[in-house]
Order: C-alpha cells, then structure tokens, then sequence
C-alpha cells in the first residue's frame, strides 16, 4: 500500500497534513453515508435530520476517515468554552483494525487544543475493549461511572476524560 494522507478542513478552510488515510470534516453532502455507517455500529443511531439540526451550531464537528472513496469512520464532538465531550466514534466493521479510530480520536483531539479546550469527556460502554484502548492509549482516565446508561441494554456507561495541557 503507497502513502496516503489525512486532511482535515476547519471552518477557516485551513488543511492539517499528515500521514495516513484521508480525515475531512463532514458536511452535509455525507450524511446519508454517515447515518447508515452509524446504523451498522451501533444499535441506536441519529437520523439525518438530527445530524442537520446539530451541524448547524459551530461548536460541533463531525470529522470522517475515507478508504477506497468509502466513509470507514467518523467522530463526532462539541466543544464548550474549555471542555469537549466526544459523542460518538465508530468504524466500519470491515475497517477496523485499521488504526482509523485512533487516527479520528487523536485529530479530535489535535482539534480540541488548537481550540484552548482543556478537558475532553466522553461516555463509553465497559464492553467496548476496543474504544476503551484507543482512549486509554491516548491518556483517557476513567472518572466514574453511569449505572443502566444505555437504553438497548441497560449497561452503564464509563465516564472518562482526557485533561489536555496548554
């Protein structure tokens, strides 16, 4: 496999070059992929419509791994002052392994200290080995936890965050 690159396009239409797939922050025009992406993840997914309602407020990003002209990933998260909460990540089952949900996770990341953000919070299921690695790999601790979180099953929810240094 050649060298590909990551490119992720901020509001001010600035491009971050570094090695890897290809991350572009999603728009409209990706919603359809992204909602059926979601629906394949997770048992309880956004609609289209959600997602246009939130991508409307500037605090909110959606930014997408793209492999072979194919959505394979995406996060989504908002920042608020000086915290950032990341509200979904999710890779294509045929993608995974890949290292793309690592790659979405440290460009949110890259993304929220150019930003000034000094806390990013998150919510995770104790039986996602995978997500809970990525995040402890890229200094996630856990602070608590929310009993009976998820609605499909009840499980609770790990509550972790990443404090980041100016």
């Amino acid at each position: 496999m050649g060298v590909l690159y990551f490119f992720c396009f901020f509001h001010n239409n600035s491009i971050m070059n570094i090695k890897s797939e290809q991350i572009i922050c999603l728009e409209e025009i990706h919603l359809k992929e992204l909602v059926a992406l979601e629906g394949a993840c997770f048992a309880l997914s956004w609609s289209v419509e959600q997602y246009q309602d939130i991508m409307k407020q500037d605090s909110f990003r959606i930014m997408g791994v793209f492999s072979a002209n194919k959505l394979a990933g995406y996060i989504s998260f908002y920042s608020t002052l000086d915290e950032a909460e990341i509200l979904n990540l999710a890779v294509d089952p045929c993608s995974r392994k890949s290292g793309f949900g690592k790659a979405l996770t440290a460009e949110a990341i890259k993304t929220c200290k150019i930003n000034q953000v000094k806390n990013i919070f998150l919510e995770v299921r104790p039986s996602n080995i995978p997500a809970l690695s990525i995040y402890t790999s890229l200094g996630f601790e856990k602070i608590s936890r929310r009993k009976q979180y998820y609605p499909d099953n009840n499980e609770d929810a790990l509550v972790m965050r990443l404090r980041l240094k100016s």
